[in-house]
């Protein structure tokens, strides 16, 4: 009888601890208040017409942000949500300071023709908060990839590296910024096995409608959020570019809120709506998180931000197996995303 071949990769998954972690975040603490001034600085936030987007940028309005920029799929629902901000926000009376831009991560044209944008018409960014992203039932390829992979990954990731040499820019020639590139994750990445590492070609794999599953694959993408960009970290460590001017790269986890992430014509799963009547904070809370990780120490550098301060990832990441994994991520998507915007890698530091 021929042996079972071992897969390459064998993900084991401690859920009491990360469980332990998440009721003891949902229970018992609730993420401080933003304080800490954004005066004269320009903040981009991605998915910014609704829910947790639309709380962070309220806050940065609210911080005295110089420009908060709201990057939305729909201009129309991006403009009803400046003007509830601007509606809420007694203390300050500048509509100048809050402006609508399109940005669809579904489409990669959309995505770089932000990035170049931003890279002319903004003297500045001194953070962009990576908060646009989709958790659908619904199986659909989207450039030829499936569309939650498109949206939280790839395109999420084209668009981090297309801005990261203007962030470096803002520091190099802004004495009072310190820059920040904030992507927005979750807990759920602790829940996946990720078994789809271990074929020959993850993209494909993600590709298959009969390995789609709408929990599941979200909880992949959150986990490839994670991975790439601790690669990304450890890869622009040493280079000179960055240490001497950081720009400060994390991860944000806003933990079970009431948002508008689930769109769907359809009710969520039971076990999702019982949680969120029990314990899911309020989508202003959770926008608190995203704002605080913005603003986050330089000990947030390559960290996994949680109620404002570093909570640990999925234990497995951290040993020599996590290391391969997160290097054979890299390697597949990096192809990716040069071909989508050839002298990505080189732009900063890393061809």
């Amino acid at each position: 009888m021929a042996k079972t071949q071992q897969p390459e990769f064998h993900i084991q998954i401690h859920l009491r601890a990360a469980l332990g972690t998440f009721f003891k975040s949902q229970l018992f603490l609730t993420p401080p208040y933003p304080v800490a001034t954004f005066t004269g600085k320009t903040v981009i936030v991605t998915g910014a017409n609704t829910g947790l987007g639309l709380e962070a940028a309220r806050h940065l309005y609210r911080l005295n942000a110089a420009k908060v920029v709201l990057a939305v799929r729909t201009v129309f629902k991006g403009e009803t949500a400046k003007e509830d901000i601007l509606n809420s926000v007694t203390a300050r009376n500048d509509p100048n300071a809050i402006e609508v831009w399109p940005l669809d991560q579904a489409s990669t044209s959309s995505t770089l023709a932000f990035s170049e944008r931003a890279r002319t018409e903004l003297s500045r960014v001194d953070a962009v908060v990576l908060n646009a992203g989709i958790n659908t039932k619904h199986f659909q390829l989207v450039e030829g990839y499936e569309q939650v992979t498109q949206v939280n990954v790839l395109n999420t990731f084209l668009l981090a590296l297309v801005l990261l040499p203007k962030l470096l820019d803002t520091k190099t020639r802004f004495a009072d910024s310190s820059p920040h590139l904030t992507i927005v994750s979750s807990e759920a990445h602790h829940l996946t096995k990720f078994e789809e590492i271990n074929t020959p070609n993850l993209y494909e794999k993600l590709n298959e409608e009969q390995a789609y599953s709408q929990q599941p694959r979200y909880q992949v993408s959150k986990l490839l959020e994670v991975l790439l960009t601790r690669e990304l970290v450890a890869r622009l460590k040493g280079n000179p570019k960055f240490d001497m001017d950081p720009v400060i790269i994390n991860l944000v986890n806003p933990g079970l809120c009431w948002s508008s992430l689930i769109r769907d014509d359809v009710k969520p799963p039971v076990l999702f709506r019982v949680a969120n009547k029990l314990i899911a904070r309020t989508t202003e809370q959770g926008g608190r998180c995203l704002v605080l990780a913005a603003a986050a120490p330089e000990s947030s550098h390559g960290e996994f931000q949680s109620d404002g301060k570093n909570q640990d990832v999925e234990a497995w990441i951290y040993t020599e197996l996590g290391g391969r994994v997160q290097k054979k991520v890299w390697e597949q998507t990096v192809p990716i995303l040069e071909a989508r915007k050839p002298g990505l890698l080189s732009a900063v530091g890393l061809g």
